[in-house]
């Protein structure tokens, strides 16, 4: 199985995690796992088998570094995003004593 048609299913086991679960916490989890799966496929997409990454003028197929740099900014970012959307949902919980998103909106409104 190449690593494009995994990455597609794990994008979407995330997605109907995040339609469906009624849950903050796994809506939350959920997207962590869609974002894994878009960083899947773009580390699928840029790998070249056994091309180096070191760019000199003797070589002719290499991998691109740019690529694998941006995807490592990717996963730094989504973590503090997803850090971040944690403690928003624990001080939330707090407050309103419940995870059920349905149940958050019926309470704020």
């Amino acid at each position: 199985m190449s690593y494009e048609i995994l990455s597609l299913l794990v994008f979407f086991i995330g997605l109907f995690g995040l339609i469906t679960k009624k849950d903050m916490i796994l809506k939350l989890v959920n997207l962590g796992i869609l974002q894994s799966s878009v960083v899947l496929f773009f580390v699928s997409i840029a790998f070249k088998g056994d091309a180096p990454i070191i760019i000199t003028s003797d070589i002719s197929n290499y991998s691109d570094p740019l690529i694998h740099s941006f995807l490592l900014t990717v996963i730094v970012i989504g973590f503090a995003n997803l850090a971040l959307m944690l403690v928003f949902s624990m001080i939330l919980s707090n407050k309103i004593k419940t995870h059920v998103v349905k149940e958050i909106e019926a309470k704020i409104e």
